[in-house]
């Protein structure tokens, strides 16, 4: 067993979602602690969840959305002095301004999920949705929030990211090489168990997931069943309720604790994930992982983990609510049950041994 202290800095545990249980299974592969800005009572409660090691709030503040990203900086850069006390750092998410308190010993390793969209290939569409008059404070923000990024870049020894396309990204946006460590399943937690009569959506309720795209198809198909899973911190979870208000044939569910989680995509017929643009995501490799098929969208990230009309329907980058139905009229029971072999032998392929055995090189062993 490696007998280096090591801490893994997350930004925020806010949700129940891909990110988190992310960290948590680094945590538990590496033996490290875990500190985070705060854990909010909408997440993991990672004693709960098998964690054994120390977690460690940088900040008892509760979470608040105006300002977040000028509050995380300050609070990563001004209440971290602690990570002295660590041979190793894996920082991830918003928090590397934390890496101004390491010293020259530590190795600094930057687990990347993307370069900041709002400070990149996303500043445009954040910066429409700023009043008009306070757009040159955010240019001036966004300007100075991107220089610190990218001088803090230089202070990290490894890059690691989760796909190819988000590989590309840095490269692009940050003129850095990285190395591409696709995030694991935990195949004990989700499984193929049956196939009830609804189809399932456990993306997070905002607008760039776009589950009010599947909400409204599904609209259109009141003789289909769909499953929306939500949590109480979800951004446009009012906006979607709305749309369905009316619709029998659309439930939405809340699972504390994940409870029941492994149980509803274990027994769907398939499961629908359509964001904007998104890197690798683990919902849809937990999905194959218990034998279930994938509608998605052709736009990068997912296409490195699934495989067209064996793991998944494809839909065209400017699809259409029409498109949806048609995915779903096309992937019917019989068809999803045709492709459950495919969908676990691909899943098998993220396991969390080898993840585990790659993250420990990576940290202790690389240079």
């Amino acid at each position: 067993m490696n007998k280096q202290k090591t801490l893994i800095l997350h930004d925020t545990f806010l949700y129940k979602w891909g990110g988190e249980r992310l960290i948590m299974m680094m945590g538990k592969a590496l033996e490290s602690d875990i500190a985070s800005w705060f854990f909010s009572p909408g997440s993991f409660d990672l004693r709960k969840e098998g964690f054994e090691w120390n977690m460690i709030p940088v900040s008892s503040e509760v979470f608040t959305k105006w300002l977040r990203h000028i509050k995380l900086k300050l609070a990563f850069l001004f209440h971290t002095h602690f990570i002295r006390e660590y041979d190793t750092v894996l920082f991830s998410g918003d928090c590397i301004s934390a890496v101004r308190n390491t010293t020259h010993k530590q190795k600094k390793v930057y687990y990347c999920h993307t370069p900041p969209r709002y400070l990149y290939d996303l500043k445009d569409r954040y910066r429409k949705k700023v009043p008009l008059l306070l757009r040159p404070v955010f240019d001036i923000i966004s300007a100075l929030f991107r220089y610190w990024y990218e001088r803090d870049i230089e202070k990290i020894d490894i890059i690691l990211t989760n796909s190819k396309n988000t590989q590309k990204r840095i490269q692009s946006f940050l003129w850095k090489s990285s190395q591409v460590l696709y995030p694991p399943v935990d195949t004990t937690q989700f499984a193929y168990e049956w196939q009830w009569d609804y189809y399932l959506s456990y993306a997070r309720l905002s607008d760039a997931k776009r589950v009010d795209k599947i909400v409204e198809a599904f609209c259109q198909m009141p003789d289909k069943k769909l499953i929306v899973i939500y949590w109480e911190n979800d951004p446009q979870r009012e906006k979607v309720f709305a749309l369905a208000q009316w619709y029998t044939n659309i439930i939405f569910k809340t699972l504390p604790g994940n409870v029941w989680l492994k149980e509803i995509v274990g027994n769907c017929i398939a499961s629908l994930y359509i964001p904007v643009d998104e890197d690798f995501w683990m919902t849809p490799v937990e999905s194959m992982c218990a034998g279930k098929p994938v509608i998605w969208v052709d736009e990068w990230g997912l296409k490195e983990s699934v495989i067209h009309n064996k793991t998944w329907i494809l839909l065209k980058s400017d699809f259409s609510i029409s498109d949806i139905c048609d995915a779903v009229q096309t992937l019917t029971p019989k068809k999803a049950l045709e492709m459950r072999v495919d969908c676990e032998s691909r899943a098998g392929e993220f396991g969390l041994d080898e993840f585990g055995e790659r993250l420990k090189w990576f940290v202790y062993w690389k240079k």
